[in-house]
């Protein structure tokens, strides 16, 4: 009877909700009852839940994935915070921890840099081994994703990522990203939108994989073996976060670098005259928008 309701719901079901119902959400409660239950047990339980009437088999069923669903809602809701929280936005008794974090991480990151410009310099003179080569590939890619600022430096890794993109337009362009942002997505083509979605949507999804990951840990007093099982998978989840984080930051920055002239259009404000001068008028830009100021009067142009 079990194998029959797992067909049916397997031929009922979209794929978008089959990897909401079977994702860490499923790991976490299949995980944590197999544990509970224990693996030398799981046949005998198996056969005692079959051995069950139809009616009662199919309530514990509807009751599982209800329990399923709700718990995937709750965690969609909490994704934010716990996005924050690997972002290095630590709740008040730990800012003094983050706070430290950062200016370790910051220090680490001034010797990264140095280390970049020795090895740009000695390749301009008498060129590079082949292993120098590679450092440089890689510290190039850090720097990439690394504020430019020291202030900037975040507690964690995925914070530096996305700290980039919401810095980097406006050391550029002296666009705020932050505040912009809507104004821009309003006008992005729609194949850049949704690529832009599906990306964040892929980092809030590794977000919450790392949650559940963290809530795994409260089965160990089960077993010890599911602290181990949750460090483990908290660092699987965050390796994936990082690399989500770096694509939604690189499409992120390429919205700004080739679309941000539709900010000037929507609000009919004249276009730069020179990359000289697109720093200023993007500061402009985004004074008007955050306090409606004008340093001096502007043309607006016109519609074509």
């Amino acid at each position: 009877m079990l194998s029959s309701f797992w067909e049916s719901i397997g031929e009922g079901l979209s794929e978008k909700w089959l990897e909401r119902l079977f994702g860490p959400a499923f790991l976490f409660w299949a995980g944590g009852l197999l544990l509970w239950i224990g693996p030398q047990n799981l046949a005998a339980k198996w056969g005692e839940l079959a051995a069950l009437p139809l009616v009662t088999q199919s309530a514990l069923l509807i009751g599982a994935l209800l329990a399923l669903a709700a718990s995937d809602r709750l965690m969609d809701a909490v994704n934010l915070p716990v996005l924050r929280l690997l972002e290095g936005y630590w709740p008040g008794p730990l800012r003094w921890l983050a706070a430290w974090c950062a200016r370790r991480r910051a220090k680490g990151a001034a010797d990264k840099k140095r280390r970049w410009s020795d090895l740009m310099l000695k390749r301009d003179e008498v060129g590079l081994t082949w292993a120098e080569q590679r450092e440089l590939a890689r510290l190039e890619a850090w720097r990439h994703h690394t504020p430019r600022d020291a202030a900037d430096v975040m507690p964690t890794r995925l914070g530096d990522i996305l700290k980039t993109a919401e810095t980097r337009p406006r050391q550029r362009y002296g666009l705020d990203p932050v505040l912009l942002w809507p104004h821009l997505w309003l006008g992005l083509p729609e194949n850049v939108r949704s690529d832009l979605a599906a990306a964040r949507a892929r980092l809030d999804r590794m977000a919450q994989a790392w949650a559940w990951g963290l809530l795994f840990a409260l089965w160990g007093f089960v077993t010890p073996w599911a602290l181990v099982i949750a460090l483990l998978w908290m660092l699987t989840a965050y390796a994936l976060a990082l690399s989500a984080a770096e694509t939604f930051a690189d499409l992120l920055l390429a919205a700004f670098d080739a679309h941000r002239w539709r900010l000037y259009e929507a609000l009919r404000w004249p276009l730069p005259a020179s990359s000289d001068a697109e720093k200023a008028a993007g500061a402009a830009l985004t004074r008007f928008v955050q306090r409606g100021m004008l340093g001096v009067p502007v043309v607006y142009g016109k519609d074509e």
